[in-house]
């Protein structure tokens, strides 16, 4: 009986190769996700929904074209050899390209002053250890213990491993790390290295690290990259629900995101020739499903009501429990979190933003800050207290689920203008165009809106509509999916060579998720007895606040108009606010602080947030 030979499975991307076997995998995201290390993106979770794994077949025979796909591509992409791989399965040997990773732009070197404060915590401890001999037969670890008798230390069982090698090749000479009474270093001799810890912000969608020196708060380098996690769906729900399909899953999910992480710190390292055994700290900020994921806990009852996350509480973590090559004795920070949604994340930004010192001292003005994100978690703070909700605004502002958005990386589309009859654009780095990321189509919704296309209920015109009405613009109206859809850029001035739309169901994501933040900040306001007039500022956090013109965000009525004014961009907040918890133990603390005067509205169950996301559904007239 002939056996049936393995399907080989060739996979391109950046220039890079990987040959392996398809195995029982159930299509080719299923492949992708689990036996390769390349990055593919699919904001639905594989659901066949949204159109964005593509891959382009170059050889070999994989399952027909289905319905759905011919619904989602367009016949020029199909004859491309253009697939999407949730919804193709390899029927016999293929060679599939992946589309370039895309890195996303700004890392954020510049929010970093020269260099951070630090508080002193760390210190070293250089040790004589006398050798062994036969008549002196105590243990490595007796003879540590012995050496270190008038001081007080934990020796974290890891450092165990090493301290025969390190013992050795300092000749009994070694130096010691600490930070309190913990040890978080054991090198041989008196080395003349530096002292390092790195700072990371996991995000639904982007992941970026900061590589710092602990005993000057020196910023030596940055990384960023898109949430490898995100293969499985854009958004926190959709993780969730993978994690649960299957008991490998979760495992799967965290696996994904600290094999990233690591790989981002080897490559700070390897820039800034810095080796990873010298980076003896880290601290890790995020949203809690993120955290949950990459702690390997179950995130199942954070997304039921009545939304209860495993932990909230500030942790020391064990570098080596969560895989991270860094110094044998290496620990994680893991600051705490508000609730199911408001995370550890969303206290950085209020650290960063000066907030955090305010409410200390009982003396904060009235004060928003926005996470413009999949989450869009915003926060009031007043007086001492702060009042934080999260409004499940989705990725719509991050390029997900919008036909031709990309996110922030190189060759989106950041800003649109108009001069008279005449639209222009600008792109990010100047790349030729690829797609919107979210201030590109706010800036196109708006002149959209104004220009009559897009009616205050979200209705887009048909071509045949626009030119009747005589607007200059209606030559730039097409059908899609027989829907019209407004094209910004053609078939041949795009780098995919496909034309760069803003679509009908675009416009419909984009009102349900700034109807969402705008009801949630009302919603705060209201129960806090403030008005728009209070407010004296409203910080923007993260890369979407960098790029959002605040004349778009108040005309698509994202931003209420009377804080149009009041707006200050914090950038990544949430990697500052790591940063300076990463420098000092008492910021690490205050993050702990801030937490317990913090109170949380549960939108879900708010009928006033319901009547207010009704309301905010219309765009301003």
């Amino acid at each position: 009986m002939e056996t049936q030979r393995a399907i080989t499975i060739h996979t391109i991307q950046n220039g890079k190769e990987h040959f392996g076997e398809y195995g029982t995998s159930a299509h080719l995201l299923d492949y992708l996700s689990k036996q390769t290390p390349f990055t593919l993106q699919a904001p639905c979770g594989g659901k066949g929904r949204c159109g964005k794994c593509r891959i382009q077949i170059l050889s070999g025979t994989p399952s027909p074209v289905t319905d759905a796909e011919r619904a989602l591509l367009r016949p020029e992409e199909l004859a491309q050899g253009i697939r999407l791989a949730c919804l193709t399965r390899a029927e016999g040997d293929l060679s599939i390209q992946l589309e370039g990773s895309k890195r996303p732009i700004g890392n954020k070197s510049f929010l970093f002053p020269h260099p951070l404060p630090v508080d002193g915590s760390l210190r070293t401890l250089v040790l004589e250890l006398v050798p062994p001999s036969l008549e002196d037969q105590r243990s490595d670890h007796s003879r540590l213990l012995s050496a270190l008798a008038t001081e007080a230390l934990e020796i974290p069982p890891s450092l165990l491993r090493e301290l025969p090698q390190v013992l050795r090749e300092g000749n009994w000479r070694t130096t010691l790390l600490l930070q309190k009474n913990r040890i978080l270093s054991l090198l041989s001799g008196t080395p003349l290295g530096k002292t390092c810890g790195v700072a990371i912000d996991i995000g639904t969608t982007t992941v970026a690290a900061y590589l710092f020196d602990l005993y000057t708060g020196e910023h030596l380098d940055s990384q960023s990259e898109l949430n490898a996690q995100g293969v499985f769906g854009a958004d926190v729900i959709s993780r969730i629900q993978f994690s649960l399909e299957g008991p490998a899953n979760l495992t799967q999910l965290q696996k994904k995101i600290l094999t990233q992480i690591d790989g981002m710190i080897h490559q700070m390292a390897r820039r800034t020739g810095i080796h990873q055994s010298e980076i003896c700290l880290a601290c890790m900020v995020g949203n809690p499903t993120m955290i949950h994921l990459a702690l390997g806990l179950s995130p199942r009852y954070i997304a039921e009501a009545p939304f209860i996350p495993v932990t909230t509480e500030p942790l020391l973590l064990p570098a080596r429990d969560l895989r991270l090559s860094l110094s044998a004795g290496a620990i994680v920070r893991v600051p705490p979190a508000v609730s199911a949604y408001v995370g550890s994340d969303i206290l950085a930004g209020v650290v960063a933003s000066g907030m955090a010192k305010a409410i200390q001292a009982g003396s904060a003005v009235p004060s928003l800050l926005i996470d413009i994100g999949t989450n869009g978690e915003i926060v009031l703070a007043h007086g001492d207290r702060l009042v934080a909700c999260s409004t499940a605004a989705g990725p719509a502002f991050e390029g997900a689920q919008i036909a031709c958005g990309v996110g922030g990386v190189a060759g989106a589309i950041d800003r649109v203008s108009k001069a008279g009859d005449e639209l222009s654009y600008t792109t990010i780095l100047e790349s030729p165009p690829l797609g919107f990321c979210g201030a590109g189509i706010v800036d196109l919704l708006a002149l959209l809106l104004d220009a009559g296309i897009v009616d205050e209920t979200g209705r887009m015109l048909t071509r045949e509509e626009a030119a009747r009405e005589g607007h200059p613009l209606a030559e730039r109206l097409i059908s899609y999916d027989e829907e019209p859809a407004f094209q910004l850029v053609g078939a041949e001035k795009s780098s995919t060579g496909m034309p760069i739309l803003l679509t009908q169901q675009d416009v419909r994501e984009i009102q349900l998720a700034k109807a969402a933040i705008a009801a949630g900040i009302r919603t705060l306001l209201k129960g806090s007895g403030l008005s728009f007039g209070d407010i004296q500022t409203l910080y923007l956090a993260g890369g979407f606040g960098n790029y959002l013109d605040p004349r778009s965000a108040a005309r698509i009525g994202l931003i209420p108009k009377e804080l149009g004014g009041k707006i200050q961009s914090v950038g990544n907040a949430a990697g500052m606010g790591a940063s300076l918890a990463l420098l000092s133990e008492k910021t690490f603390f205050l993050f702990q602080q801030v937490r317990e005067r913090t109170s949380y509205i549960e939108l879900s169950s708010s009928a006033e947030f319901q009547e207010l996301y009704v309301e905010e559904m219309l765009f301003p007239t």
